[in-house]
Parts: structure tokens; C-alpha cells; sequence
């Protein structure tokens, strides 16, 4: 899961003979995805990571290729992934891997033998960079912070790595990614900078994000059909359906945090006092979460060959499958999203059979990631509360409609709807600043209108 390695390079004996921190951080990953986390050999693998990212530190030596590679991997399955990744752009920066770049503005080569070993070498830093690159985008735009790194992915640039050679199915979804996280991260420096102009004229801030946002969902939409089109021309016939489905997923996932990020922004919590923009923006994510649900379950392209296993046993789903080597950041975005569903569609106030139906789905998404064993018991656990304190939201909707009682639509919620409404797990505020769970809906009555101002 982590794009920084050459399938021709870093072999299992070339890794172990030139660099034995990489090779303990491989043996460590995979031994978590394979046992999860409790037995003694993981530990030990774990502990020796650590002396060995200890002993870099302290000696102070030159970086080498294969120590960045090996923090990268670190920082991909680590709670402190920003500082790991941030360690591993120093570094990189130290040995000057980031002007790899500027090697790729030649025309582009087709020619597998007019490729020298020097231009293959080349296109193999490039890759590291970009790895590294992509994961410091992904902690950073949705950790909170605008990135520290900015890359200028040109179109022209992207078709000569993409029609290397050396290309791989991974390098077009790691190439395809940067662009995608080019793109989200101008869009989130220019809210800020419209945020930031608000108090010196905040009739003007809506207006703004009125062209802000439809641009960048342009953008978005034209990133998607580019790549939709390089995928079905240039990925292996085998890969292409999981490799379009990661693209929807990263698709909706983009469009989700746009809108959310620009409410954040607005600073209106409660959809009940919203204007009609933003409570467009909120049932145009939720719209996205929807749809970014049943993408996670999606089974595989159906094909005429025959179905394994009993007719009444569901296809497994193909992104969730692949959820064994994910890194964190995926296991705490898939929980996310799967509760951000369910809030903004009881927020919104969608009929219960539509709600009954995403909680449906939400169960799926649960039982198929408790068959994982990759250590993530604790998004695993955030997402079984969501959908327990979604159901008792439900339910007690349910009764109390069953009861004849005024319920929440008056502003007369029960325990059960505002403890779900208020439910943000402390990981997805802290540790990674996903948007959206500070929403609330309190609708206000007329007799609240009416001010003691005594």
C-alpha cells in the first residue's frame, strides 16, 4: 500500500542484503496484517524498528534510498505518521531526490530499449518522491494542516511518467493520487485565504465560495474522466476494475471534504439556521457519503465464471478486501465515512426506510472488515458504535412516532438522537481533523424567538 518500491529492485534478497531497517519494516507490516498485533514476534519486529530509527537519528549519517523508503512505510502504519513522514521529506531533501522531478519535462519515451540504466534509476527516485510526497499530502489536508511540500503535477509531466517504461499499476494509482491531492490542496489554501479576507468583508465571503467550490468540483470531475480513461488504456486488464473503483472512492472522498471543509469555514454548526447554500452543501455530502457507502461495497465485475461458495453468500466486497495492507489513514477514513453516512442522513432527516438501509450497509462494511486481522481494533470499534448509536436513534424515532409523541422534526429529540448527534470519536478530532461531526440539527421553536432581556 505504500508506492515506493521497484518490483525489479527491491526483491525480497536484494532488500535483505542492502538495508536491514527496510527489511525488519517489511517483515514487521507484514506480520501485523497477517496476525494483527498480538503476538510476541511483532513486538519484537516493532521494537527493532525503533532502535534502528533511533540509531539514524542519533548518528546523524547520510540518508540512504532504502532509509526513506523504510520511514515511509513506518509512517504509513504509525500514530505518528506526520512526524515520521516529515522525517522522511528532510531526508529525502538531503540527498536531493526532489529534483528527480525536473528530470521528467523530456519528451516522453515509449521505447523500452532507448530507456538507459541512469533514466531508469531516475524514475525509481522519482517514485520515492512522489511516495513520500503523497502520504505528507494525505496526513496533512485531512490532519488539519495545509501541506508543507507543493508540487506542480503539469499535465505534461504526469504523460511522460505515466507512458515510462517502467510504469506499474501501482505507479498509475500513485500518479493519479498526486494529482488529486494537488488539486484538493489549492482548494484548501484558497478557503483559507477567503476565511482569513472574511472579517474585512464578510458580505463578500459567500459570494466567493459560490465560484470556489463549483470550480473545484469541476476539477475534480475532469481529474476523474482523465483517469478513468488512463486507467482503461494503460492498467492491466486483471486490475482495472479495483483500480477504477479506488478512483470513484477517492472521487467521492474529494468531494465529501470539499464541501465540509468550505461549512467549516462558514462557522454555522446548526443546519436548522443555515442559509439555503449551506445546507446545500451539506445534503450535497451527504449525497457523496451515500454514494461513497455502496462503493465500499461493491463487489467484483461479474463475470461468467462461476460464483464461489452458497448462492445466499454474499460476493466479498473488492475494496474492502484489499483492507489487509491498508495504512491507517484508509482504516480511520472508512470508519469515517461510514459514520459521516449516517449522521448527515439523520441530520437531514431522511425518511427511517432510507436510514434502515444505509445502517444495512453500515453492518456490512462492519462484518467485513472484523474478518481483517490487521490490528485496527479501534476503528473497528468506532465503527460497531456508530452503528449502534445510529439503530438506537432509529429505534427511538420509531417508538416514539408508534406513541403519537412529537418528535425531533419540532425540536423535541430524544436521549438516543442527540447522544448519536453528538457523537464524535476523540481520533477522528485529534488525531485526524475530519470535517462534518461538529454538525447538529436544533430546530428552533417559535417561543424561542421571544428574549427575556431582563
Amino acid at each position: 500500500m505504500i508506492p515506493v518500491f521497484c518490483e525489479k529492485t527491491d526483491t525480497f534478497q536484494s532488500v535483505s542484503k542492502r538495508s536491514p531497517f527496510l527489511f525488519d519494516c517489511i517483515l514487521a507490516i507484514g506480520c501485523r496484517a497477517e496476525e494483527g498485533l498480538d503476538p510476541k514476534v511483532c513486538h519484537d519486529l516493532q521494537a527493532r524498528m525503533d532502535t534502528h530509527l533511533s540509531n539514524i537519528i542519533a548518528a546523524a549519517e547520510k540518508p540512504s534510498l532504502e532509509m526513506i523508503q523504510a520511514i515511509a512505510i513506518m509512517a504509513g502504519y504509525s500514530d505518528n505518521g506526520m512526524v515520521l513522514i516529515s522525517l522522511a521529506i528532510r531526508l529525502a531533501k538531503e540527498i536531493q531526490l526532489h529534483e528527480t522531478m525536473v528530470l521528467f519535462m523530456t519528451p516522453k519515451v515509449t521505447n523500452a530499449e532507448a530507456v538507459t540504466e541512469l533514466q531508469k534509476y531516475q524514475y525509481r527516485l522519482m517514485r520515492v518522491w512522489l511516495g513520500i510526497c503523497n502520504l505528507e499530502l494525505f496526513f496533512s489536508l485531512d490532519g488539519g494542516r495545509l501541506p508543507s511540500t507543493r508540487l506542480m503535477v503539469m499535465e505534461q509531466r504526469v504523460a511522460v511518467m505515466v507512458n515510462h517504461p517502467d510504469c506499474t499499476n501501482s505507479d498509475i494509482r500513485l500518479f493519479s493520487q498526486i494529482k488529486l491531492n494537488s488539486i484538493r490542496s489549492q482548494a484548501y489554501r484558497e478557503l483559507a485565504e477567503v476565511t482569513k479576507a472574511q472579517s474585512m468583508n464578510p458580505s463578500a465571503h459567500e459570494t466567493w465560495l459560490r465560484e470556489l467550490v463549483p470550480h473545484t468540483c469541476n476539477e475534480l470531475s475532469l481529474w476523474r474522466d482523465g483517469w478513468e480513461h488512463i486507467i482503461k488504456t494503460r492498467v492491466n486488464i486483471s486490475h482495472q476494475a479495483l483500480a477504477l473503483l479506488n478512483l470513484r472512492i477517492q472521487y467521492e472522498w474529494a468531494f465529501i471534504t470539499l464541501h465540509l471543509k468550505t461549512l467549516q469555514g462558514l462557522e454555522t454548526e446548526n443546519i436548522a439556521m443555515m442559509s439555503d447554500f449551506q445546507r446545500d452543501m451539506v445534503r450535497v455530502a451527504k449525497e457523496a457519503a451515500v454514494r461513497h457507502l455502496h462503493l465500499l461495497l461493491e463487489t467484483p465485475l461479474r463475470s461468467s465464471s462461476p460464483r464461489v461458495g452458497p448462492p445466499s453468500q454474499p460476493s466479498p466486497s473488492a475494496y474492502l478486501s484489499t483492507f489487509k495492507w491498508a495504512i491507517s489513514f484508509v482504516w480511520a477514513k472508512c470508519a469515517f465515512s461510514v459514520l459521516l453516512a449516517l449522521k448527515l442522513s439523520i441530520l437531514l432527516q431522511d425518511p427511517p426506510l432510507f436510514v434502515m438501509s444505509l445502517l444495512s450497509e453500515a453492518k456490512q462494511v462492519l462484518k467485513d472488515l472484523q474478518t481483517v486481522r490487521a490490528g485496527h481494533t479501534g476503528y473497528i470499534q468506532i465503527l460497531q458504535e456508530s452503528v449502534e448509536k445510529c439503530e438506537e436513534a432509529l429505534r427511538s424515532y420509531l417508538q416514539d412516532q408508534d406513541n403519537g409523541e412529537i418528535v425531533s422534526s419540532t425540536g423535541n429529540g430524544g436521549h438516543a438522537e442527540d447522544e448519536f448527534q453528538g457523537y464524535a470519536p476523540s481520533e477522528f478530532v485529534f488525531k485526524w481533523d475530519f470535517p462534518g461531526l461538529n454538525l447538529r440539527h436544533v430546530p428552533i421553536r417559535w417561543q424561542d424567538l421571544f428574549v427575556n432581556m431582563d
